[in-house]
């Protein structure tokens, strides 16, 4: 099974659909502490983890998410590419773009390549969770509930 295939593995809890999530973030503490964080949520898990679009390809190709967060930029080139990559194979399986980035042109090349959405970095963690609840249960289909 796998994302190319538009499966998905989502595991139940406690009634709840998990929306299984893949984090590609440079910074290995800040992907750390926000998978940790992610983790404590009822519906959402961080079941894989990459800093660099090789590794974030090498996870993808490995299926079973529901929606994956791809930090911008990443050390190695590629990153709108992998997200166009991503949204072809897959569209069902929704982007949340997180960047420092300020200029808007670069994150609509990023919606334009299939992102769902574009977040500055700076947001509340807050924010930062309900995108990641939305897309996820989103990428589980028309029957996952959103909780919060």
């Amino acid at each position: 099974m796998g994302i190319y295939a538009g499966e998905s593995e989502s595991q139940e809890n406690g009634g709840k659909q998990m929306a299984l999530i893949l984090f590609v973030e440079y910074h290995a503490t800040f992907r750390q502490a926000a998978s940790y964080l992610m983790d404590q949520e009822s519906d959402l898990e961080v079941v894989a983890q990459g800093g660099s679009v090789a590794e974030g390809r090498e996870k993808l190709a490995e299926g079973g998410i529901d929606a994956a967060i791809v930090d911008i930029p990443l050390p190695d080139e590629g990153a709108e590419e992998m997200v166009r990559d991503l949204h072809r194979a897959n569209p069902a399986v929704p982007v949340l773009v997180m960047t420092h980035i300020e200029e808007w042109d670069v994150h609509e090349r990023f919606l334009e390549a299939g992102a769902a959405e574009v977040l500055p970095k700076d947001v509340p963690f807050r924010e930062v969770l309900a995108a990641v609840r939305r897309l996820g249960h989103q990428g589980q289909g028309e029957n996952a509930t959103c909780g919060s």
